[in-house]
Formats: structure tokens, sequence, C-alpha cells
């Protein structure tokens, strides 16, 4: 067989090639179906984060009907931000811990809620199992539509928890707590800072004679006290509760229990600032600490336009708030679009339209009222 070195050549001379506008032609068809599937993929992944997050509900409900189950009242919501849990003393009214620390066994977090049990903490700061607790994250409690599962920086929990005459934490707020993004229904009352009641600042000074029942509601005739600063709670899980199912009268499936909590979407790493954009009361705190609004939400109904002109705690997807905004740290609410997720106390989970009507709104979160609200048209 013979060579023949120029023939070859022209043949491969021969061979048709793409032209720069062809190039290009294929590259801008490229980039217009990657922009065309682009959406469809952010909306798959966001249809994913928004179904994991409804199951976490879905388990933080049936933990909270296992912890019925048991003890035979719903988790109570500890005695107020400056208290951390106590393994020690048990749950209901006695724990000062919050409702999340109450169902860690039924969530298969047993260790963590019995991390510091058997220790005696005096007047020294915090033992190390409990800083451990305070520095661990759970996935249960984070939407992934919002934020990863880790530690975020906090502020009060750096210089006001108060345990067995104890205060101070040093600065592990400052170093990072876990914190939830969801929160349990505290009713339909305004109040749910905590700051209006008794919280002793230690075992030590406790005075049995000033804890409030905050679920009996004491009318004064003044409008400005009764409607602004109530401390009625009308909801399942609150300051020092114990409520039993019997109570929720309303109805299991038309009472909230737990659901997405609103926050600042630039806030959501956490800070020391109170002046900085973001800055959030209701995400400022550990999930394991007691009753405030961090853990707790309400649905407060402005039933007139003196005071604010507007509904307080209407349900909100996050934004990018001003610096310190007092008046939003109350509703829930939520990352995603349309709607939140909420877990009814009989285990259902449902999504609640944002625009959902305030009365019925206020009505699905007071157990007791009688008004109830048709759950077919979130």
């Amino acid at each position: 067989m013979s060579f023949h070195p120029g023939k070859n050549h022209a043949r491969q001379e021969s061979r048709p090639a793409f032209t720069l506008v062809e190039l290009l032609v294929v590259i801008a068809i490229i980039g217009i179906l990657v922009a065309l599937l682009l959406p469809a993929v952010q909306a798959a992944r966001e249809a994913a984060r928004r179904n994991q997050c409804k199951n976490n509900l879905k388990q933080i409900g049936l933990a909270c009907l296992n912890h019925l189950d048991t003890v035979k009242y719903f988790p109570s919501g500890g005695w107020g931000y400056n208290w951390l849990p106590d393994p020690n003393r048990g749950s209901g009214e006695d724990q000062p811990g919050s409702w999340i620390y109450n169902v860690l066994p039924y969530i298969e977090e047993g260790a963590v809620h019995d991390l510091d049990k058997g220790t005696t903490i005096t007047n020294a700061p915090l033992t190390a199992l409990a800083i451990q607790r305070l520095q661990t994250p759970l996935s249960q409690f984070t939407c992934p539509s919002r934020r990863a599962v880790k530690t975020y920086i906090g502020y009060f929990a750096s210089d006001t928890y108060a345990q067995t005459g104890m205060s101070g934490a040093n600065g592990v707020a400052a170093r990072g707590i876990a914190k939830s993004d969801y929160a349990a229904s505290s009713g339909d009352s305004q109040q749910i800072s905590g700051d209006n009641f008794y919280k002793p600042l230690s075992y030590a000074v406790i005075d049995p004679s000033k804890w409030q029942r905050t679920n009996v509601c004491k009318a004064t005739g003044n409008f400005l006290v009764d409607q602004w600063l109530s401390s009625c709670q009308t909801g399942v899980m609150y300051y020092r509760s114990e409520i039993k199912m019997k109570q929720v009268v309303d109805g299991s499936s038309k009472t909230y229990l737990v659901g997405e909590k609103w926050m600042h979407s630039n806030g959501y790493e956490g800070g020391t600032d109170i002046n900085a954009p973001g800055f959030d009361y209701g995400d400022n705190n550990g999930m394991y600490a007691g009753y405030e609004s961090d853990n707790h939400r309400a649905a407060w109904l402005m039933r007139t336009a003196v005071i604010l002109g507007q509904e307080d705690s209407q349900p909100k997807q996050d934004f990018a708030g001003a610096a310190s905004s007092l008046n939003e740290i109350r509703p829930f609410g939520s990352a995603h679009a349309g709607g939140f997720n909420m877990v009814f106390c009989d285990g259902s989970v449902q999504n609640i339209n944002y625009d959902i009507d305030p009365v019925a709104n206020s009505r699905l979160a007071n157990r007791l009222d009688g008004d109830v609200a048709d759950t077919t048209s979130f």
C-alpha cells in the first residue's frame, strides 16, 4: 500500500468547520435554555426545602403530642429569657427551660436534654455541659429555606442568664448559640415578650406568691392596659403553662400549636448591635432559654386604630427590615413565598396564607374563645 501525503492533506482541508457566527448562535441557544431551566430548578429546590420544613413541623407536632400522652399536658414555655433549662426539675411549670427543651426526649434528643443532669450549679459560671447544650443546633428546628443548621450570634444570652444564683454565660452568645425557626403559639394576646411576667433572679430568691397565672384575663376597663399590656395568654404553650387537651375547647384541628416565625431577612446571622439593620428582638436569644418571643409568637388582633392603626400580628414573609422594629417581633411568618407552615394541636400541618383574615388568624390562636375559624380557606 502506497502513502500519498498530499492527497490526505487535501481531504483534511476539505472538512467543514463551525463559523464564528454558528458558534455564537449555539452559545446563545444554550444561554436561553439555561435561563429557562434555572427558575424551574430553583423552584424545585425551594419545593424540596419547603417540604423539609413541613416535615420538621410534623415531627415537632408529634413530639408535643407524645409529651402530652406521657405527662398529660402540652410542653410548658418556661420562665423567661434569663433562665436556662434544668434537667433536675422535670417538666411543667417548675421547668425554667423552653418548650423546645421539653420536647427533646420525644425527638430522640434525650442526650441533649440530660447533658447536665445531676450536676449542681452554684454561683459559678455555667458548666461546660450547659454551654454545650446552648451551642447544639438541631436540624428539626431549622428551616432550610432560611438558614443552615449551625450556631448564630445572640445578644441578651451573654449577660442575663440566671440559674441558681449565677449570672453570665462567659460571653457564650457572642460566640454563637443554637436558635429556632419555629415558635409555639401563645394565643391572641399582645404580650409575648415576657417582660411583664415575674422572672426570679435565682432559685434562692423565688417568691411563689409572685408567679402569675397568665391564662386568667384581668380586665381593668382601661383600654391601653387591657389591649396593649394584657398578660392573658390563650394559646397552648406559654409562660409556665400546663395545658391539657381538654382545655383546647375550640378543637385540636382548629387551634394553632407551633408555626414558623417571622424574621428580618437581613438579620438571619444575628448580632449584638441593637441599632444594626436587621437586628431582631424576636431572634436574639437561644432556643433552649425560657419564655420569650424568640420561641413564641402570637396572633394578636388590633381591634381599633387607636395605637398602631394596623393588625399588629398579621403573618408575613421575611423581608429586610429596619433596626429594632419592636412592633414586628410577634407574628408568625417564614422565608417562603405565599404562606407559612403551621402544625395544629391534632398534629396536622397546614400552609397558612399571609393574607389570612386577621380575625380568623386570631381565632385559630385562641384555644377557648368559641369562635372556630374555617380551616378550609387557607
